[in-house]
This record gives C-alpha cells, structure tokens and sequence, in this order.
C-alpha cells in the first residue's frame, strides 16, 4: 500500500529545471532526457514537455495529475481483472498496477525498443514484466482478446500520425474491451478543432464519455464506456475503497470530471 502524501507537482517549474541528467536517446520518433533532482526523476523531451514523473522514494505513486485521471477508470468497471495499456512511457501505469494490483492481467506495449529499455533501467519497471514491442494499431488489428480497461497513452509527432483521429483505430480499440470495459485516452489537442474531431471519432462507438482538463499539464482525458456510468454514489464508494486498499486518494480527479450529455437514443439507460 502507497504511504506517502500527495507532493506538488509545479510542471512549469520541471520544464525549466536543469538537474542532473542520467540518460539521454534520440530516434526516429522523439529525443529523450532523462533528468533527476532531488526525489524527482521524469523524461524530457525536446520540446521541454515532461511525459512521465517519478518520486524515487515511493516509485509506485502516480505523480501526474493525468496519470491518475487514466487510473480513475479502475473505479468505473467492477471487479476489473485486466488492463491493456497501450504507450509504456516511463512505467506509470506497470508501477502501480504491479505493485498495487498485483492480480490484475496487465498487458503493455510500446513500439519504441529505447523507451522500454529506459524504463526497465531508470524507472523501475521490472525485467519480469514483458512488454510488447508494437504499435497500437498493429497490436490492435491483431488482437483477439477483451480487456475490462485500455488505457491509451500515445506520442505523435504531428496530427497526421495520431491513431486516435483513426477511425479504425477506435473501432478495434472498442472490439478489444469487454461490454461493460472502459476506455482511458490522454491527449494533447493542439487545437480545439482537433479534439473535437477526437471527440466525434469516439462517440461513434461510446456514448458515455467523461473529461478531465488538466491545464496545468495540457492534457485532456478522456474517459469513456459503451455502457451508462455507475451513479456518483457508487463512484464514491468505489473510490473509496481502492483509497483504502492501495492508499491512492482519487477524490480530486473524480471531482473535476465533466460528463458529456448523452445522445437522446441512450438516454433511456443513462440512469
């Protein structure tokens, strides 16, 4: 169980921060520094965005705000036993499902060999745990088997080569959840026109859809089902419990959701 208060995060502040650098890649889909200071490592990129935070005291702690709102879908499906996350990043998501859930079936894929290198080297992701060298499309064409939640966090360099906007690849990312699983996407719009387009490519196969603005971090979230979304009272009973059980405190996030209206053909079931 996580024991450990919640640190402050300043992004804006990382961004700016020089540290020491552990590690540094560059490929054909992005240049990485790996940076520490203090009880803080995270990845850098180019740009000077961070993409994953790590507290060396307690490597388990989901640091982002974002890194928890995708957590959040663990209390929207009952009883989850399996979790898809498609973009390793540093391991967020494997360090707390690992350590935290330890029963759950989680499957991980990443298509860049040097971003899973760095993880297993600088952020604690286990050698034991195997991760897929694939990208999601791909693995998603391919696949034949249904997760309770897929938690979809993917770099893109440019629009054209974000998968989210492919309709195909929502499709394939609805086939692969069970009927009541939960779908978690982080992503970065550039524009307001593209996540709408984001949005409208989603709401053909979900129709319950949730966000999170994490300004701070220009990130949105989107969380989504094909099924209604449990009441408030479940959802906080449900928070409640995995608060108790693994010490991560969601009450914040669950806060700052903002549902979507539904489209008046499932409102009937929108209880």
């Amino acid at each position: 169980m996580l024991d450990i208060a919640p640190p402050q995060i300043d992004i804006d502040l990382l961004q700016q921060t020089q540290g020491e650098t552990l590690a540094s890649l560059s490929s054909e889909l992005q240049t990485i520094s790996i940076i520490e200071q203090d009880n803080l490592r995270w990845m850098r990129f180019q740009d000077g965005s961070i993409q994953s935070v790590m507290l060396l005291q307690e490597p388990a702690y989901p640091v982002l705000d974002y890194t928890q709102a995708l957590l959040s879908s663990l209390i929207l499906i009952d009883n989850p036993g399996s979790l898809l996350n498609l973009g390793l990043g540093s391991g967020s998501i494997e360090r707390f499902i690992l350590s935290q859930l330890p029963e759950m079936k989680l499957c991980s894929v990443e298509i860049d060999s040097n971003i899973i290198e760095l993880a297993r080297e600088h952020f604690h992701l286990p050698a034991t745990h195997p991760v897929i060298q694939a990208s999601a499309e791909k693995y998603l064409a391919e696949n034949n088997q249904k997760f309770d939640i897929i938690v979809c966090d993917i770099y893109s360099k440019t629009v054209s080569d974000n998968p989210i906007l492919n309709q195909g690849f929502i499709e394939d990312v609805a086939r692969s959840l069970n009927s009541k699983g939960v779908l978690a996407l982080n992503c970065l719009p550039t524009t307001e026109a593209e996540m709408v387009d984001i949005l409208v490519s989603i709401r053909t196969c979900f129709p319950w859809v949730m966000l999170l603005d994490v300004k701070a971090q220009k990130n949105i979230v989107v969380i989504c089902t094909k099924r209604a979304f449990i009441s408030g009272s479940d959802l906080t009973s449900r928070m409640e419990s995995l608060s108790q059980s693994t010490g991560l405190n969601l009450s914040k996030i669950c806060q700052q959701l903002i549902r979507l209206p539904v489209s008046p053909q499932y409102k009937r079931h929108d209880d």
